[in-house]
């Protein structure tokens, strides 16, 4: 059985890690570090992480958020609307075929499903929007 001291020292390193290599990974903004990262985890680390599936979600989440960030607004309010509407969709679109992909749950699969579906139109719409509105 650990020592209380051991189970608080063990939480405290992992804590300063993971505080590490989130301020690592949100200054630099890449998934490489991320991935870097990971490879020198071992097999126990990784479980603590979740599973591949949520690691897939969570980069498409942070490349979601890397491309929105990048977006040069055009001030032109309705134009910028949905173009970030538009990255916005495509990311719950992508998060969603993760869990089609790797779920477990039928009822979250299920909403998965509807949400790739609604979603999918919903970018159809905001692409033909922009097409007919081009930014000034």
């Amino acid at each position: 059985m650990k020592s209380r001291t051991s189970i608080t020292k063990n939480f405290a390193i992992r804590s300063i890690t993971a505080t590490a290599l989130m301020t690592a990974m949100s200054a630099i903004g890449s998934n490489v570090v991320f991935a870097q990262s990971m490879a020198g985890m071992q097999h126990g680390d990784m479980k603590s992480m979740g599973s591949d599936g949520s690691m897939q979600m969570h980069m498409a989440m942070e490349e979601s958020h890397k491309k929105m960030n990048d977006m040069q607004m055009s001030g032109d309010t309705d134009h910028d609307f949905a173009m970030m509407m538009r990255a916005h969709h495509q990311a719950g679109v992508d998060m969603a075929k993760v869990e089609v992909a790797s779920g477990k749950d039928p009822e979250m699969i299920k909403e998965a499903k509807k949400i790739i579906s609604s979603q999918q139109k919903d970018i159809q719409k905001f692409d033909a929007w922009m097409q007919k509105h081009p930014s000034k």
